[in-house]
């Protein structure tokens, strides 16, 4: 959604190609006003490569029938069936690479052959890209976000009315869906240590635990009980009002195992939440320690601990880190800057100079 925003404007017409069975995904982008496609998944196979031609030949046909130009597939899943039925369709492919992947099977990255370009979302991705052809033609085009002044202005007395929170209470905020890419077991050993020392702190977590996620969610719900900390948790579940949930964090905190460069964080430093996350993957690359936010190893609860503790007991640090984070973010990650790089990506993928003339792209 982001990159069809922030290309539109430029000329770019956008068609947003949709598996059969993600009808929620075709719903979000058809209600946003975009043009989509429903497909069924190619499946590459050599042991069944008659059947991977067709399969290719059918949805390059769609391909050529929308007039697509450039086929951007949004992420490395999505380039292992997509790019052959792009080129056959006379297309450029471009795919992006989201986060970690340092294991791809010979075969698999056979089928990645077909990828013209990569677009990695943090320097610490393209370096851990197993497959090094790929890693070698690709470019890194970092995120961006808007920045507003009334950012982070939530009323904080009702969001803490709503769950029950006194105004003493110091809150930290995670924004995450409850599933196994996040290090919550860390997270409440860290909780258990700040506890004992911040009677005062609480604890949300902001994202979706039904269904797919309800079984890890119970894990996670045992993990927090062990540590003796269940009752200083809040679960909210999806929300539709991130922000105005945000606005009311004292300190944001992202623990977790692994990420390619999490666009949660610039919209926490963008509220003027100070920062607090693991140093894995990439994000060092925007929580710079002791500038722009603080890290912690993986799994170290101990100094996730200290460092909440750092923040809670000190309102000025809270002040200070949030509000470098703020300008951070505005400086070197705005959108005007993640679209520029967007469309001079398509441009040179195209051939074609600034304000050339429209052009289809798959997504």
């Amino acid at each position: 959604m982001r990159i069809a925003r922030a290309t539109e404007g430029a000329g770019f017409g956008h068609v947003i190609f949709c598996r059969r069975d993600a009808p929620e995904v075709r719903d979000f982008f058809a209600s946003e006003g975009f043009e989509t496609v429903t497909f069924d998944p190619v499946e590459p196979s050599y042991r069944r490569a008659h059947r991977y031609a067709l399969d290719s030949q059918r949805l390059a046909r769609e391909f050529r029938r929308r007039k697509i130009d450039v086929v951007h597939c949004a992420d490395v899943a999505a380039a292992f069936g997509a790019p052959l039925a792009g080129r056959l369709a006379g297309a450029r492919v471009i795919s992006h690479v989201r986060n970690r992947h340092t294991k791809i099977s010979r075969r698999d990255q056979s089928f990645l052959r077909f990828v013209g370009k990569f677009v990695f979302v943090s320097e610490d991705t393209r370096r851990s890209f197993a497959y090094r052809a790929g890693a070698r033609r690709g470019v890194v085009v970092y995120d961006g976000i808007d920045v507003d002044a009334d950012e982070g202005r939530g009323d904080v007395r009702e969001v803490r009315r709503e769950f029950g929170l006194g105004e003493g209470v110091k809150l930290v905020g995670m924004v995450a869906r409850v599933a196994p890419q996040k290090d919550f077991v860390t997270l409440a050993r860290a909780a258990a240590r700040v506890a004992a020392e911040c009677p005062e702190a609480r604890f949300m977590v902001v994202g979706d635990y039904e269904e797919a996620n309800r079984e890890h969610y119970e894990e996670v719900r045992r993990a927090l009980e062990d540590a003796g900390v269940a009752s200083r948790f809040v679960f909210t579940g999806f929300r539709t009002d991130v922000s105005r949930l945000m606005s009311a964090f004292d300190v944001f905190v992202l623990c977790t195992h692994f990420e390619g460069l999490p666009l949660v964080i610039l919209e926490a430093m963008a509220r003027g939440r100070p920062v607090i996350a693991t140093a894995v993957d990439g994000i060092p690359e925007i929580v710079i320690e002791g500038r722009t936010g603080l890290l912690h190893p993986h799994g170290d609860a101990e100094t996730l601990a200290a460092r909440l503790l750092s923040l809670l007991r000190d309102e000025a640090l809270r002040a200070r880190v949030g509000e470098a984070g703020r300008e951070f973010v505005k400086m070197e990650w705005s959108r005007e800057r993640f679209a520029a790089n967007m469309v001079g990506l398509y441009e040179d993928a195209l051939g074609v100079g600034r304000g050339g003339a429209a052009r289809g792209e798959a997504g």
